[in-house]
């Protein structure tokens, strides 16, 4: 993930992880409430992530306000679910995939919009 993303509190590395892949969209926030309601109802932690399409070679400019805006969309999210405390966030840089995330963390689901999905 990146520098700078969110400590996760006591006790929720030991948990399960669901992850969710975050876009800005209708369908991607409903995709983050149900990832929310999920994670609560698993006792897992919410790992909601994004995919910053910048250029691995350069300076990572728009990161960080990518990454504060994932996690004011997560804690909206979080107030309307009444699901707190069990929630990290992270940008990662393309070519990296939600995909290769969830494989390397060993993710007990993933999450995903309809939107997103290949028919």
């Amino acid at each position: 993930m990146t520098e700078g993303a969110p400590v996760a509190p006591a006790g929720v590395l030991d948990r399960p992880l669901v992850l969710v892949d975050i876009r800005p969209t209708a369908c991607g926030y409903q995709a983050l409430m149900w990832a929310l309601r999920e994670a609560e109802r698993r006792d897992a932690t919410l790992l909601a992530v994004t995919v910053w399409a910048g250029d691995p070679a350069q300076p990572d400019e728009g990161l960080a306000e990518m990454e504060q805006a994932l996690a004011a969309m997560v804690e909206r999210a979080a107030d309307e679910t009444g699901v707190h405390g069990r929630t990290r966030v992270a940008a990662v840089t393309h070519p990296v995939t939600v995909s290769d995330v969830a494989a390397r963390t060993g993710a007990e689901l993933l999450v995903v919009g309809s939107e997103e999905v290949a028919s």
